[in-house]
């Protein structure tokens, strides 16, 4: 990721929505990690011992939560979109300047189509990315400790489930990505042929309809477009693998917390709402996991694209 890394300079004017998003992002997060405690309360307490009162009461507290929890999202996206469209403003700019001082040599070598890709498609990359990085990866971190923390405090048997999904999460991810990353690589290296036949085709369309070439243009088009195709399809099929196998990986920890807890239950040595609030638990940990993974993948793609901007 060090292309990503040197590009986040461009950041620096903005370190004040930077500091925010994700600010913003722990007020969600805490009030989600709450509501599952809530259930709990309703279940034990109120539903457990009749009191109407305790089961209004904390209805109402999860209303309360979830409004806040909803306020915390939405200003931690708006701070975060302005971050990155600011950011990938002056991104671009910097690169116009660039492309406009590069010498007659560089010029020829990089090609036109090859530079309007860097300065739309790339960049638009990485500002996605950017935008992600303040939401999705302050989110998932801190929704994937706070859940294990919670399921711990909830049951400390089950959390031992943790320990034995994270890490088969983590090697299948750590596999998936350096197999992706390549192929977008070339995903972005065949548009930059697409755009360069493009362009030289449109800006000498009139000598290609005097010497009637029309249909060897169309035929060079149709070669690059079939293999940007051909290769976006085969980067596609790899980073698909992830989200089948973290539901795999995620239904296995619901049949485990599922038969585990139960066993539990029918002890004596766990209340159903404290099931049911692992249960949460266990699925908001393992959703912040498969966030990790769609995020891991658009970052695959925006390092290709960042090294190229570099």
């Amino acid at each position: 990721m060090r292309s990503l890394r040197r590009l986040a300079t461009f950041l620096r004017p903005y370190r004040m929505w930077v500091f925010l998003a994700p600010l913003f992002m722990l007020v969600e997060v805490a009030m989600d990690l709450l509501q599952p405690r809530l259930v709990q309360r309703v279940i034990d307490v109120g539903i457990a011992e009749q009191d109407s009162d305790v089961i209004i009461q904390t209805g109402l507290l999860m209303v309360a939560v979830a409004l806040v929890g909803v306020l915390g999202g939405m200003l931690c996206t708006v701070f975060a979109l302005l971050a990155a469209q600011h950011f990938s403003a002056d991104l671009r700019s910097e690169l116009f300047r660039k492309v406009q001082a590069l010498s007659f040599g560089n010029l020829d070598r990089l090609e036109t189509g090859s530079l309007i890709t860097r300065l739309t498609t790339d960049v638009t990359q990485v500002q996605d990315v950017v935008s992600m990085l303040l939401r999705i990866m302050v989110r998932a971190p801190l929704l994937m400790v706070g859940s294990l923390v919670m399921a711990f405090i909830t049951s400390p048997r089950l959390s031992l489930l943790f320990v034995v999904l994270m890490p088969l999460v983590l090697i299948a991810l750590t596999i998936i990505f350096r197999r992706i990353y390549p192929l977008f690589g070339r995903v972005q290296r065949q548009l930059d042929q697409v755009n360069t036949v493009m362009q030289e085709n449109l800006a000498g369309v009139r000598v290609v309809r005097a010497f009637a070439r029309a249909e060897h243009e169309l035929a060079r088009f149709t070669g690059v477009n079939t293999e940007l195709m051909d290769r976006t399809i085969t980067a596609v099929r790899m980073s698909s693998i992830t989200m089948p196998v973290m539901i795999f990986i995620v239904n296995l920890g619901i049949v485990g917390a599922i038969w585990l807890g139960g066993i539990q239950v029918d002890r004596g040595g766990l209340e159903v709402g404290q099931l049911i609030a692992f249960f949460n638990y266990l699925l908001q940990g393992m959703i912040a996991l498969g966030m990790m993974s769609f995020l891991l993948v658009r970052m695959a793609r925006a390092e290709a694209s960042a090294s190229r901007i570099g």
